[in-house]
């Protein structure tokens, strides 16, 4: 006959065990508010809508900080975790099921690149920009291709832990991200506003890294309120499990909603 104390015990072992575990890669999102929905559920083992293969894991997010104060607190958390990736994933950016999979595999082909998803400005161009000569253009992102980029957003970044750890070694004084212009620096009245993706992939070029982009993961970029997003043409919503059902495209009859929006739900003291 089984007895459920050994049972138990042996589960208590497991469990015991599993403490010892680091994640491979660390989930970390900033939220503007942590009482709206965010888009995908990517915490937990169970129900999640991105594919992990089995890859331990961690998840930390923080809500209502200006974005720059929040993702300096998420890659402090996850430099603590132990973790080899950190995967930034915005709370409206949309994956698809096998998107951490396909930035993976681009990413241990070029150990010493950050590597990112494409997702559009809401509305408007992907945020994926190129340097051609003295000019920066958006970039084809039609999917099939991988190359390096001047400028991307953060939303969709999978980046290596070695990265992170050299720029706070480079200088440990020195920010991750930060948010300025002319309007806040008095000393240099002229400053066109710099976001804090602008600093970050700043950083990480002049550190001797690249800045790759995968253009097999396409993202959506949702409005939460409505389900409606931007995407590249060619998508297939079946690709895509989200927590707030898919609503069809942003068109232009949405575009002073959007705005409002954005306007709206900048946290109090936020540049961006």
């Amino acid at each position: 006959m089984y007895k459920t104390e050994k049972v138990i015990n042996v589960m208590k072992e497991i469990v015991k065990e599993s403490e010892e575990i680091k994640p491979y890669v660390i989930v970390c999102q900033p939220r503007r508010d942590l009482k709206e929905t965010p888009a995908q559920k990517l915490d937990g083992y169970m129900g999640t809508h991105v594919d992990f293969a089995g890859f331990s894991r961690g998840f930390c997010h923080i809500g209502g900080e200006k974005v720059d104060v929040a993702r300096n607190y998420l890659v402090e958390r996850a430099l603590e975790s132990g973790a080899k990736y950190m995967l930034w994933v915005g709370e409206d950016t949309v994956l698809p099921r096998d998107g951490f999979m396909k930035l993976h595999e681009t990413a241990e082909k070029n150990p010493d690149s950050m590597v990112v998803g494409v997702y559009y400005v809401k509305l408007s161009v992907p945020m994926i920009m190129i340097r051609e000569g003295d000019h920066i253009i958006p970039a084809n992102v039609d999917p099939g291709q991988v190359f390096e980029a001047w400028q991307t957003g953060l939303d969709a970044a999978l980046i290596p832990m070695h990265i992170l750890r050299s720029l706070k070694e480079e200088d440990p004084e020195l920010t991750f991200c930060a948010i300025g212009s002319g309007e806040v620096i008095p000393e240099m009245p002229d400053m066109p506003f710099i976001g804090e993706d602008n600093f970050f992939v700043y950083r990480v070029r002049k550190n001797g890294f690249k800045l790759l982009v995968d253009t097999d993961v396409q993202c959506l970029h949702m409005d939460l309120a409505n389900g409606k997003y931007t995407a590249h043409p060619d998508i297939d919503e079946n690709n895509y499990f989200t927590n707030i059902p898919l609503q069809g495209r942003l068109t232009e009859a949405d575009r002073k909603f959007i705005d409002k929006r954005y306007q709206e739900r900048i946290p109090e003291g936020s540049g961006k």
